[in-house]
């Protein structure tokens, strides 16, 4: 992740034109695998994810205090959800008084990259699980 400490209308763009390819991104895998993954009790979830201080923002808020996106994947349930793994996008914080944004240094190619290869080891250790049933 990359600090930014210039948090203006250029790093706001910069932040929404990723969590944009993030939020299509992760429709695309979801899309891709939600099938490998379908069963009666649970199903893929591939989302991105913005919240401050634990509760849900919106996109408006990325230079709020403890704002912070991330891709996330994992498998819910009819009650329950349960994280696998996550990438994290962009981080606000107050440091020293001032406020300082964190950014990750991915390109979308590689932030795919990174998220496909979390899928297939979540259907690998589900194969695995199977096996021993």
């Amino acid at each position: 992740m990359k600090q930014t400490v210039e948090l203006n209308e250029q790093t706001r763009n910069q932040i929404s034109d990723i969590e944009q390819k993030c939020e299509k991104l992760a429709e695309k895998l979801f899309n891709k695998y939600k099938i490998d993954f379908q069963t009666e009790q649970e199903k893929l979830v591939v989302d991105l994810i913005r919240t401050v201080k634990g509760r849900d923002a919106s996109e408006n808020d990325v230079f709020k205090i403890d704002y912070e996106s991330i891709l996330e994947v994992g498998i819910e349930t009819e009650d329950d959800f349960f994280p696998n793994a996550y990438i994290p996008i962009w981080k606000c914080k107050q440091e020293m008084f001032h406020s300082v944004g964190y950014l990750t240094n991915l390109d979308i190619d590689s932030i795919e990259k990174k998220m496909k290869i979390m899928i297939e080891e979540m259907l690998a250790d589900r194969e695995e699980g199977e096996k021993h049933e």
